[in-house]
């Protein structure tokens, strides 16, 4: 393992960035993660809510804010690139999932086994199992939505954003003009190879984490049955349910925010 995290590592060209408020470690930390197309900025809503109440960061995962190469984006280099977020945190860790992120976060827990993380915040998001892949549990209308405004670049092996209106509308359903705009300036083309790694879990730290769910009841991209489907799984502690698209965060960041602080609490 220790070898596999220093060859990961020195894939990473990047200066691993975070942003969000570190204070006094009295109460955990709380560690976003972004889902595909987007980075650690499409929680800042959701910290803007949270900043004078817990400590809270969202990371930068790779592909996005640097120039490594698309295919070189894969679930393993993701993870690494979690894990080498979380060693900067003193203290209990609360990790909070977005879609993709959630692969992201349970490949990251066979990764780095000795953080101390408490809880998993699954916010409409994909939770693969041993073996499985990222979107294994996705339906084919899942994937005709999301193509409805991607496409596949076959030469960069990225997933590009095709036409932002059907982007936004199979995003963020209802989106107001600020929320759209915003969409459109900071959506981005998501590394595609990502999604073809079968995930390695460490099942029993797993097991005895405490895990909760945030569905989103319109969410076209992971739908409602899939997202229930996924959380089946999961042995939930809790479950909560906002009235969202897939970007909860950014249209219904207050009442996301508030879920997660009674959570923490």
């Amino acid at each position: 393992m220790k070898n596999i995290m220093t060859k990961l590592a020195g894939a990473l060209t990047l200066s691993i960035g975070f942003s969000g408020a570190l204070m006094a470690q009295s109460s955990p930390t709380l560690v976003f993660v972004h889902g595909a197309h987007f980075s650690g900025n499409s929680w800042a809503k959701v910290q803007q809510e949270l900043n004078s109440k817990v400590a809270n960061i969202a990371v930068d995962l790779p592909g996005r804010k640097d120039n490594i190469t698309p295919n070189k984006v894969s679930l393993e280099l993701s993870a690494a690139s979690l894990c080498t977020s979380l060693g900067k945190i003193e203290g209990e860790k609360v990790i909070i999932s977005h879609s993709q992120g959630g692969a992201v976060t349970n490949a990251s827990l066979d990764l780095c086994p000795t953080e101390t993380i408490s809880k998993l915040i699954y916010v409409t998001a994909v939770a693969p199992q041993e073996g499985e892949k990222a979107f294994d549990a996705l339906t084919k209308v899942d994937g005709k939505n999301y193509f409805n405004g991607v496409v596949y670049d076959e030469t960069s092996t990225l997933l590009n954003i095709s036409n932002d209106d059907k982007f936004a509308e199979t995003f963020a359903p209802k989106a107001n003009k600020t929320q759209l705009r915003w969409l459109a300036k900071h959506a981005v083309s998501e590394p595609s190879v990502l999604a073809e790694s079968k995930l390695s879990l460490d099942a029993e730290r797993y097991d005895n984490l405490a895990k909760y769910y945030v569905f989103a009841k319109q969410d076209k991209i992971i739908s409602l049955s899939t997202q229930e489907q996924i959380a089946s799984k999961l042995s939930l502690t809790q479950s909560f349910e906002i009235d969202s698209g897939h970007l909860p965060m950014l249209t219904h960041a207050d009442t996301l925010a508030e879920i997660i602080e009674n959570i923490v609490k």
